[in-house]
């Protein structure tokens, strides 16, 4: 599926609130509603939108009983399928890099009784940034009306978010934001 610039802002305004309406993010946008609508219908229906979840309070994660653990394995989808696994990651030819979320050392013991693990690394802090979806899209700059195709500056302000080709004009549309 080609994105253009519309579904890029869509995806982002979604991607910080999935709980947003669509009244909300067609005014984001300029657009009408049935615009707004149909565009993320054709998002979910060709599986850009896989579905819509929540992020809890790091308060509610239980972040003392999180842990990445480096595991030499042939087998990853047979590490996937224990409870305690978050997320799987492969680092090299078979190895792997693995979320677990425990409650217990038993946990530990029972993932490490699966898989060859070479090494644990609790987890006693998390600090994450908002990081805005990207792709390579046909779109015109939102400051200096350019058109390119290529990967934009995704920059939100205000319930809006905009897409600018270079930093030169992020600056500058940031000054210009500034002074309204």
């Amino acid at each position: 599926m080609k994105l253009d610039e519309v579904d890029l802002k869509i995806i982002n305004i979604l991607k910080a609130n999935s709980r947003v309406s669509i009244t909300e993010t067609a005014k984001a946008l300029n657009l009408s509603r049935q615009t707004v609508k149909a565009r993320i219908e054709r998002l979910e229906n060709e599986g850009v939108i896989e579905g819509y979840t929540i992020k809890l309070a790091s308060s509610f994660e239980n972040l003392g009983s999180s842990a990445y653990l480096l595991a030499n394995t042939e087998d990853a989808e047979k590490i996937l399928e224990m409870e305690e696994v978050v997320e799987v990651n492969r680092i090299a030819s078979k190895k792997y890099l693995i979320r677990v979320q425990l409650n217990s050392l038993e946990d530990l013991s029972r993932v490490m009784d699966k898989a060859e693990i070479l090494e644990v690394f609790p987890v006693t802090e998390r600090i994450a940034k908002e990081v805005p979806f990207k792709a390579k899209v046909n779109y015109r700059c939102d400051y200096c009306g350019k058109e390119m195709c290529d990967e934009p500056i995704v920059y939100r302000l205000k319930n809006k978010v905009y897409v600018l080709c270079c930093k030169t004009c992020l600056r500058e549309f940031k000054e210009i934001q500034k002074e309204n």
